[in-house]
């Protein structure tokens, strides 16, 4: 008996060790291959950093951030992409209706604090009735037509 708990100790051991090792890449533990490369990440809190402190951006249509109409806020996306980054784009959802709201074209901006490229996207609400909630669809895409999308909520106060 004491041998099988001994081996059972021994395959424990073995096998959780191994399964705590950090690989020594970090990009294919956190992006997932496709075939034609590797789709863009990107994870931080969307957030209006022209507050201070920044104010988080609503993540539900129950949750929506509120804004008058005709405010201006940024949003700053943090993004890493295998494969070149060609542009990001923000859209916006109004009563059912998807228009494009800017494209802004791929710039080197990586920030050495974090380590990643960093954009600051600016917005500025339309005039709309009170209470209506505005869908934001930040969009990353790369050279390979593959892309992330990052949605908040905000509403027209």
């Amino acid at each position: 008996m004491r041998t099988i708990y001994k081996v059972l100790f021994v395959v424990v051991v073995t096998v959780g060790g191994s399964a705590c090792t950090k690989s020594k890449d970090f990009t294919p533990d956190n992006s997932t291959p496709t075939g034609v490369g590797y789709t863009p990440v990107s994870a931080n809190p969307l957030q209006d950093v022209t507050l201070t402190p920044p104010k988080a951006l609503g993540t539900t249509t129950t949750s929506a951030t509120v804004y008058p109409a005709g405010s201006t806020f940024k949003t700053e996306l943090t993004f890493f992409s295998q494969s070149p980054v060609k542009e990001t784009t923000l859209s916006q959802t109004m009563a059912g209706t998807k228009t494009l709201v800017t494209t802004i074209p791929y710039a080197p901006a990586f920030s050495q604090n974090k380590r990643l490229d960093t954009l600051l996207m600016p917005y500025t609400l339309p005039s709309a009735a009170s209470g209506t909630v505005i869908r934001l669809d930040y969009q990353i895409t790369n050279v390979n037509a593959l892309n992330i999308v990052r949605t908040v909520y905000v509403k027209v106060q």
